[in-house]
């Protein structure tokens, strides 16, 4: 019987109709895109504004990666949309600060980001003191102590870094007691600078582009129910049947192009810089093997304008 969960999308006929086939593609080409960048930005540093955004931006790809893994190995639905709603939070994070509308701003919420992770983790390691017991040894515990002291330091460290480089802002200035206020619990989800309301995550998937609005927050509810194990995970599907993966993997085109789009527009460079050399680079054969035969001889003649999706 032929399967009726499979639809024909115009888009996708340079990679034979298969988005599985559009994602490990598009995921070769934006990996050499990203391999460019990153020789220019190497550093991953909360300072380096340009090298910490392209270290995200690497993140999701190493996401998007294991989904495909999960999808044609694993075959497991519930974790394949598990990763699409944390790749849509990832994206949706880095829309709000690092697309904001001035520079002053992206660099509060910047700083004001990594904060929060520094406050949860000291956070939790205070809630949970490392203490000697008969299981370690007295060399271990000693081990476990200084790597966790050591762990302590550093996220101090950075968190007086965070503290000193938001205080450095203009915008600081005419809301220092607002601003306080967030630095205390890391709120970069803060909605405008006059009053307490924040985003929620629904909220974050809606704020991105209209050209992206297929992941919005419904589909980030739907996907939540598969994350949390709610009743729509529970019901019957044959996950043998690779077709019902093919709207999940629209979404990771759609994600894959916000990362495109990001790396193009948000650090001084060009399309003709990330791609130099993708002909001759060992991505380029296997990228060829994913598209549709009567692409293969025009493909890179028109990369700069070809639609991807």
């Amino acid at each position: 019987m032929q399967s009726v969960s499979k639809i024909t999308i115009p888009e996708l006929e340079m990679y034979g109709y298969s988005s599985i086939n559009a994602v490990k593609a598009l995921l070769l080409l934006f990996g050499y895109e990203l391999s460019q960048l990153k020789q220019k930005y190497p550093v991953n540093n909360i300072n380096d504004l340009h090298g910490y955004k392209a270290s995200m931006l690497e993140n999701t790809m190493h996401s998007i990666a294991t989904y495909i893994m999960v999808v044609e190995e694993c075959q497991d639905y519930v974790v394949a949309s598990s990763i699409i709603r944390m790749l849509m939070d990832s994206i949706s994070v880095y829309h709000l600060i690092y697309h904001a509308d001035n520079t002053e701003e992206t660099l509060l919420r910047h700083y004001l980001y990594i904060l929060d992770g520094v406050e949860e983790k000291l956070n939790i390691a205070s809630r949970h003191p490392l203490q000697k017991t008969d299981k370690i040894t007295e060399k271990e515990y000693e081990a476990l102590s200084l790597q966790l002291s050591s762990m302590q330091n550093n996220l101090i460290q950075v968190k007086h870094v965070c503290h000193k480089e938001i205080r450095k802002l203009d915008i600081y200035n005419s809301r220092k007691i607002r601003i306080e206020g967030w630095m205390k619990n890391g709120m970069w989800k803060f909605k405008t600078f006059d009053n307490k309301a924040y985003y929620h995550w629904s909220e974050l998937h809606d704020l991105l582009p209209s050209k992206f609005k297929k992941l919005n927050s419904d589909i980030g509810r739907y996907l939540s129910q598969h994350v949390h194990r709610l009743s729509m995970s529970n019901l019957v599907l044959d996950t043998t049947n690779k077709d019902i993966y093919e709207s999940l993997s629209t979404q990771i085109i759609l994600i894959l192009n916000f990362i495109h789009e990001s790396m193009v527009n948000d650090f001084g460079v060009d399309i003709q810089f990330l791609t130099e050399g993708f002909a001759q680079s060992v991505n380029f054969p296997a990228f060829l093997s994913f598209c549709n035969k009567k692409y293969q001889k025009t493909f890179f003649e028109g990369l700069c304008g070809i639609n991807l999706f």
